[in-house]
């Protein structure tokens, strides 16, 4: 297998080995090979971040800054799509995205990789209207999937299993990560997706503080687990599958604001709704990773691809990179650029501790809120409530009078009222010509 190496790719070893340098099935064998190794020998301590792409080669420079300044830490990859003349469905509404056609992804992941950081295309919709069944949308993905190796891609993060055996039967050297998307909850489900040819995985941000069963998952898989780290999503989120299939439509297609801010509106909601909410959402503060990597979790994402091209990812990085961060936390998660109007104030320093029981004690948290009260009495202690309750009440307002989906719904009620009276005035004109006649 070393035969097959790049002669410049042994610089690349140390701290992580890129795609560019070595290819095909054997070179996820030997990558596997290597991270076990490392593993036994207490050398995967490092922490390696996949960050989303803003596609600005400063960005990149200021990754490989980092990388240099800080030994224990690295931006491996970052991850995005393109958005310009894209017809495959992914896990973000485009209009919010980047504009990014094949000739930028081309010189952007030159130039990452000139930086020894790899790039990470992000096909990962969960559901493309099921056009990858019809011979014409499977060829049409076959041929997009050519164009983006040519284009430099060697990474893919995937979300539907079918486009899954598309990928792995193309004849095309991918590696293929399971996206957040697939939901992977337990060791039965990573073992699956490995066995159906993914080499990496992103667990579900529902069991981000379950540190058993991620523990379990990391034994299963071997390969590389990752756990996103500035998830916003409440925990056990009801809309969750919906809201990323909305999104996977919406993604290159436009369907109506009301649709779009569906999700969007009554997510914010519930975060909003009780004021220990926020401490139930799936983030991980950079102060706590240390118990991740205690349980052999050395890979991080950093999401964000609606926000990262007015935010400043390179700040939020350095601050995991640093295990530090003095502020708002929601401010760090959202990159320091929120895109909504109504937002938490949560001080990243009060929330020393709060984790601990969660990694100490196996099974810690029941996912049965009304009978446990950890959350509450947390934030009882810790957090503002009186100015909690003051943004929910104005949210909570906002909604009901601006909401595009209530509106849409009301216009409906109102049209069928109108339509009613107008049926029922025109019976009693006909009656009272009848009684006339």
């Amino acid at each position: 297998l070393s035969m097959r190496l790049k002669p410049h790719s042994a610089q690349f070893f140390p701290p992580y080995i890129h795609a560019s340098t070595i290819t095909g099935k054997r070179s996820r064998i030997l990558k596997n090979l290597i991270f076990q190794k490392r593993k036994r020998k207490g050398q995967a301590d490092l922490r390696y971040f996949n960050v989303c792409a803003d596609f600005k080669k400063d960005t990149i420079d200021k990754y490989a800054i980092l990388n240099d300044q800080y030994e224990d830490a690295r931006v491996y990859e970052t991850y995005g799509q393109v958005t310009v003349g894209n017809i495959f469905e992914g896990g973000r509404d485009a209009t919010n995205l980047p504009k990014v056609d094949l000739a930028l992804l081309e010189e952007y992941i030159a130039y990452s990789k000139m930086r020894q950081i790899d790039f990470n295309y992000s096909l990962n919709g969960s559901c493309m209207g099921n056009k990858e069944f019809t011979a014409e949308g499977a060829e049409s993905l076959y041929t997009y999937l050519y164009d983006l190796y040519r284009a430099g891609v060697r990474k893919l993060t995937v979300a539907l299993p079918s486009v899954m055996e598309l990928v792995l039967k193309s004849g095309l050297e991918f590696e293929i990560k399971a996206s957040i998307i697939c939901d992977i909850q337990n060791a039965n489900d990573a073992r699956n997706f490995k066995l159906l040819g993914a080499n990496q995985l992103v667990v579900s941000e529902c069991i981000s503080r379950d540190f058993k069963i991620l523990k379990e998952i990391v034994d299963v898989f071997t390969g590389p687990v990752e756990v996103l780290v500035n998830s916003l999503c409440y925990k056990d989120c009801i809309y969750r599958t919906f809201h990323y299939n909305q999104t996977a439509h919406d993604s290159f297609r436009q369907c109506g604001n009301g649709v779009k801010t569906y999700y969007n509106h009554r997510c914010l909601l519930k975060r909003l709704e009780d004021a220990a909410n926020v401490l139930r959402l799936g983030w991980i503060r950079p102060e706590d990773m240390q118990y991740y990597e205690a349980i052999g979790i050395h890979f991080f994402k950093i999401q964000g691809r609606h926000t990262v091209v007015q935010g400043d990812p390179v700040r939020a990085v350095e601050s995991f990179f640093k295990r530090s961060y003095d502020g708002n936390l929601i401010d760090l998660l959202e990159l320091f650029n929120s895109p909504y109007t109504f937002k938490n104030s949560l001080d990243n320093k009060k929330l020393d501790g709060f984790l601990k029981p969660f990694a100490e004690h196996p099974g810690f948290c029941k996912n049965n809120c009304d009978k446990c009260g950890y959350c509450s009495c947390f934030a009882e202690k810790h957090l503002d409530i009186a100015q909690y309750e003051e943004i929910k009440d104005a949210a909570e307002q906002f909604y009901v009078d601006f909401d595009e989906y209530n509106q849409l719904i009301a216009n409906i009620r109102q049209k069928q009222t109108d339509a009613e009276q107008c049926q029922k005035m025109n019976n009693t004109q006909e009656i009272d010509k009848f009684e006339f006649e």
